[in-house]
């Protein structure tokens, strides 16, 4: 019982500590959710909270939106559909319509989804978040304690690897931290199949390494899971063996259900970000922000509205504390096994590629598939797992046997924050770096005093060292995480509002479109079951950013570059492709005139008009026109004598006979889910209908049950051939 305890009693701690953290959800009730940038950026939310709150609802942080424009709604949507009981494949509320189960940042294989099945979507999503810094503490605990590692400084290294610069900067997200969090249990798996002796363990822990490695691709971040796997994969090299084999195997067939639809939506999606973004500050991380290493705020702060630095603070944050840090130049200079060696020269490979050295430039020269559009800043999840493991080899070593070479990592900071103090001191207007380096200076002041009482008195109070360093550590953290990360109250979680209800009250199908960035942001209208023809997302189909650049430049233009940069919006409505795209709405904040307007509903600023030249989702046309190329159909759609109406230009030769439409002509919609849509036909002649969700390969048709084939359709969209009479037409998307 007692070694039951003894087991037992630092994972506790870890839990304990980083309730600590949560302190303000566990007994205020706040949710560690950026929802107050929702209630405070974006209409119609600030209309909501106008009249309490007529300046606007002050946010914390406004760096953090894409949680929720991005995540959460996402993940509503593969909750809302594995509830229904169907597979989340397929997204109608951003961009048109898009794929949804190869969107791995939807987290649709992810297990953690479990949660979101038994709990409120808002609580569970909170218990998301909550859960990454305690399994990140604990996986990084049970992997140092393998390595022998005293148990105080293996929970040390597990508390600092849960709230240390990228943990913190990524932690709202629910995908990024998720993914990272993998790692050290990756790293403990290799060891144990290594070291098992019977067949019974070593396929124990094959199988749970296999687990690993799908979760840590299902959790949600594709680049972040792609460089735990070489850092893994390299730190396997010495150890490979069939078992290892064999459960690396068994990870890809498991998560092949992810990677293999990501694949191919990557294979005809828009490039995944601009030719020349690597040439931009940021993109690497600026020399002079390795500062931030030692004073994590020297540049400011976007938390407090005075970061001046080049954008963004949180790719570029490392910060693991300034007593760890310490502690990691102590291992660096004092130990001298495999272990040591493995993370010291893991981080400085890492630091190649993450600063804009001339090697780190290279895959970007060369234009490598893949590799160039990744943002080489997201390696900071590497640097960081380094460091803290050298934390935690450095303080072990130091309470085994204190050392003078201590001195070499408390001398090296000083002599940096001697030379910020210089600069700051004698360059103009740097009070908010001299503010910012005050706290460093005193946390400097304090780990020295520390660790050099410690090498004086040697052994003898190991175990209250441990706690003022783990207290002094967790000072520096939480001040730092809690002032980066909001805590909002429950009812800033997507609450609805007056204009929300009246377009959720409307007859469906029908597609939104918002004439101001402020409005109802591109992703958002599908939490709450609204579908745009926006959409926020690095991956999406190639023709839908050609078709929308086209529309916005109001000319048969589909030559890049088209600088929408992730996110499609479309910011007119004056071309003759925008009835294509079934918007029956149009927000904005400024009052619109024209004839093809109808001023319907206004709560506060926000105004909803009603377009009246929308085209249904489901239509007969009286003939088609052939085009042999994507750039002729866009000049057909644009030419003069085109009738959007009555015509539809395909890509695919067709005989299709021509007629007036009868009075009776019709196709309308019996039902909608995400995935489907079904429509009745009455028709008078053999006809071609028009269905404006996205052409994709993963559509089928049918006319009562008889399959048919599905043409591309007006440069974008889908279109069949549906006989005369009465008929049910199915869409279906698998």
């Amino acid at each position: 019982m007692k070694r039951f305890l003894r087991i037992l009693l630092f994972p506790a701690i870890i839990v304990a500590v980083c309730a600590i953290f949560f302190y303000p959800t566990l007994l205020s009730g706040k949710l560690p959710v950026p929802t107050d940038t929702l209630i405070g950026l974006y209409h119609p939310w600030t209309d909501l909270y106008a009249a309490t709150n007529p300046r606007g609802v002050p946010y914390k942080n406004f760096l953090i939106t894409d949680p929720i424009r991005q995540q959460i709604p996402w993940r509503k949507l593969v909750v809302d559909d594995l509830k229904n009981g169907t597979l989340p494949v397929w997204d109608p509320y951003n961009f048109s319509g898009t794929p949804l189960l190869p969107n791995i940042q939807a987290g649709a294989w992810y297990p953690m989804n479990i949660l979101f099945l038994f709990m409120p979507f808002y609580i569970a999503w909170t218990v998301l978040i909550i859960i990454q810094p305690i399994l990140a503490a604990l996986f990084l605990y049970f992997y140092l304690r393998n390595k022998k590692i005293l148990p105080a400084v293996s929970a040390f290294a597990g508390v600092v690897w849960a709230f240390c610069g990228f943990s913190i900067a990524w932690l709202t997200w629910g995908t990024i931290v998720q993914t990272a969090l993998w790692l050290p249990l990756i790293l403990l798996s290799i060891d144990k199949i290594e070291d098992a002796t019977g067949k019974r363990k070593k396929i124990y822990w094959s199988t749970i390494l296999a687990l690993s490695l799908a979760f840590a691709l299902f959790a949600g971040h594709a680049q972040v899971a792609l460089y735990i796997f070489i850092f893994a994969g390299v730190y396997a090299l010495r150890k490979i063996s069939w078992w290892l084999l064999a459960a690396v195997a068994g990870a890809i067939v498991v998560s092949s259900v992810q990677w293999i639809p990501m694949a191919g939506l990557i294979s005809h999606s828009s490039r995944l970000t601009d030719a020349a973004a690597w040439l931009k500050d940021g993109w690497f991380l600026p020399w002079q922000n390795l500062v931030q290493f030692i004073a994590p705020d020297f540049f400011g702060n976007p938390a407090t509205l005075n970061y001046w630095g080049i954008w963004n603070y949180g790719e570029l944050i490392g910060y693991i504390g300034i007593l760890p840090l310490l502690l990691a130049l102590n291992a660096i200079v004092t130990r001298r096994d495999r272990l040591t060696r493995f993370f010291a020269i893991g981080a400085g490979i890492v630091f190649l590629f993450l600063l804009p050295t001339p090697l780190a430039k290279l895959p970007f020269q060369f234009h490598l598939p893949v590799i160039s559009s990744l943002q080489p800043t997201r390696l900071m999840v590497l640097v960081d797992v380094c460091l803290v493991v050298l934390a935690g080899l450095g303080l072990d070593a130091y309470l085994k046997k204190p050392n003078k070479k201590i001195l070499f990592g408390i001398v090296f900071v000083g002599i940096v924050l001697c030379g910020l103090w210089v600069y700051v001191l004698h360059v103009p207007d740097m009070a908010v770096s001299k503010r910012n380096l005050m706290l460093p200076s005193v946390l400097w002041a304090i780990s020295s005093g520390l660790l050099l009482l410690a090498f004086i008195i040697k052994r003898r109070w190991n175990t209250f060292f441990t706690f003022l360093i783990i207290a002094v550590t967790m000072f520096d953290l939480f001040r730092f995480g809690w002032k980066f990360t909001p805590f909002t109250p429950t009812e800033y979680f997507f609450p609805t509002t007056k204009a929300i209800i009246f377009l959720q009250g409307q007859p469906k199908p029908f597609r939104v479109v918002s004439l101001d960035n402020r409005i109802l942001p591109p992703n958002v209208g599908a939490y709450y079951g609204i579908e745009s023809i926006e959409g926020y997302d690095p991956i999406y189909d190639a023709r839908y950013e050609e078709f929308i650049a086209a529309l916005n430049r109001n000319e048969p233009n589909i030559t890049p570059p088209f600088g929408f940069n992730r996110i499609i919006t479309s910011p007119t409505i004056d071309s003759p492709l925008f009835p294509l795209l079934n918007v029956k709405y149009i927000l904005s904040l400024d009052d619109l005139k024209g004839p093809s307007l109808e001023f319907v509903y206004q709560e506060g600023q926000t105004k909803i008009y009603r377009y009246l030249k929308v085209l249904p989702r489901i239509y007969p046309v009286e003939s088609t026109v052939f085009a042999q190329s994507k750039q002729q159909a866009m000049d057909l759609l644009y030419s003069s004598t085109f009738n959007a109406a009555k015509q539809a230009v395909i890509e695919t030769y067709v005989s299709v006979p021509s007629s007036t439409i009868a009075p009776g002509d019709h196709i309308d919609v019996m039902s909608e889910t995400s995935s489907e849509i079904r429509g009745l036909s009455s028709l008078t002649n053999d006809r071609f209908v028009v269905i404006s969700n996205i052409y994709d390969s993963g559509w089928s048709a049918s006319v009562d049950s008889i399959p048919v084939p599905i043409y591309r359709t007006d440069y974008l969209f889908q279109g069949i051939l549906v006989p005369k009479g009465d008929h049910v037409v199915t869409f279906v998307y698998r």
